[in-house]
């Protein structure tokens, strides 16, 4: 029983990201930025652990796999969705953001329904993608604490130069992937019709044969 409970410890740090969602999305919409930030420093230091323990110890599940990234978007899709709302964001970035989420998991349920498995190993550009997509909200929570004047240096820089940046690696890293998940149905597709041609060819064969 214990044994089971230790193994299942990366799990449940990922659901208790899950669950911290709720409370700092609130504290977010509230504007009470310090709570919200500490609570996110949580978020992250189980984010770190259970990734450890599961690459450290073994303890990898299937389950794991799937709620320890679920965790993460929900986290950053809640706080993006929050500092949209309070005009923080542009509505264009928010938009294109859930596109390419969405166009992801509408590819990859695609792929799965027709092969029936998959296996997803993020990219370069994808892991940068979502680092700077951390970074843009964490840099939006600085902006908001009582920093003087840094505060609105951070949102021009953050309107300048990060949310076009965001934009490009949002489009980059989502086309990387339909591209990948592209190609790889192709050849699937073209293996399977083989074999289904190799298959009939070997049966004419030998009812020739016979």
């Amino acid at each position: 029983m214990a044994g089971a409970f230790v193994n299942a410890l990366p799990n449940y740090l990922s659901a208790l990201r899950i669950l911290l969602v709720i409370p700092i999305a609130w504290l977010l919409w509230q504007q009470q930025v310090m709570s919200a930030f500490w609570l996110m420093l949580v978020a992250g230091l189980s984010d770190a652990l259970d990734g450890f323990l599961a690459r450290r110890y073994g303890w990898q599940t299937e389950l794991g796999s799937l709620l320890d990234p679920l965790a993460d978007k929900f986290l950053v899709a809640a706080m993006y969705l929050v500092f949209t709302l309070h005009g923080l964001i542009p509505v264009w970035l928010m938009a294109l953001i859930l596109t390419r989420d969405i166009l992801i998991l509408l590819g990859a349920g695609v792929y799965r329904g027709v092969f029936g498995d998959l296996t997803v190993n993020p990219s370069l550009l994808s892991k940068t993608n979502t680092a700077v997509q951390i970074l843009v909200v964490l840099l939006l929570m600085v902006s908001q604490m009582p920093i003087g004047e840094l505060g609105g240096e951070l949102l021009v820089v953050l309107r300048d130069t990060g949310f076009p940046l965001l934009a490009a690696l949002c489009i980059a890293s989502g086309s990387h992937y339909l591209f990948v998940w592209g190609r790889h149905s192709w050849r699937r597709l073209r293996g399977e019709q083989a074999q289904v041609t190799e298959d009939g060819d070997k049966a004419k064969a030998e009812q020739t044969e016979s």
